[in-house]
């Protein structure tokens, strides 16, 4: 018999409420909470790629009881997205369907794994800025659209210790001052 949980009694309906949208974004008191930390809000997701996500899911799905949470087509069609919930962790998992996409190019010289962690942040554009201040090297100057209708923007590896680290804005970008 399991040890009792110090978190308490398990809420299925909340659980099922936080699956329900697999790019759903952290509560707003916990955002709030964040950007007076920092612009960071929380972990979006992590990004695996592979040559073949449908065997990769399955995997997660009977090994850890992942749970199936969307699919996408991005970049016009050259990249096939496909999320599974694990917990409260969120996969993606990065299928090329293009021999030229910078995803396919990643598994021609690295092979599967580990592609990005990509953090959810509450204002892109001025995360960005801080980023640029900071003397980090940005991939993207601008924000370019994301799956579940987000806003991303790459920062390079040789800033980040040699990880890929994706900024992710979900939802409708902060009203802009001035």
């Amino acid at each position: 018999m399991s040890p009792p949980s110090r978190r308490g009694p398990k809420r299925p309906a909340k659980a099922a409420a936080r699956v329900k949208r697999a790019g759903a974004r952290l509560p707003a008191a916990k955002r709030a909470a964040a950007r007076r930390a920092g612009p960071v809000a929380g972990l979006a997701h992590v990004a695996i790629a592979t040559p073949d996500a449908d065997a990769l899911a399955a995997l997660l799905t009977r090994a850890l009881g992942g749970e199936p949470a969307g699919e996408e087509l991005l970049d016009h069609g050259g990249l096939r997205v496909l999320f599974v919930r694990l917990g409260p962790v969120l996969l993606e998992l990065l299928e090329p369907r293009a021999p030229e996409h910078t995803v396919a190019r990643f598994l021609g010289g690295r092979g599967p794994g580990l592609h990005h962690l990509s953090l959810e942040v509450a204002d892109l554009d001025a995360t960005l800025d801080r980023c640029r201040e900071a003397g980090m090297r940005l991939i993207d100057e601008r924000p370019r659209a994301g799956a579940h209708g987000s806003r991303v923007a790459f920062l390079h590896p040789s800033s980040l210790g040699g990880v890929l680290v994706e900024l992710c804005e979900v939802g409708p970008p902060p009203a802009r001052r001035g």
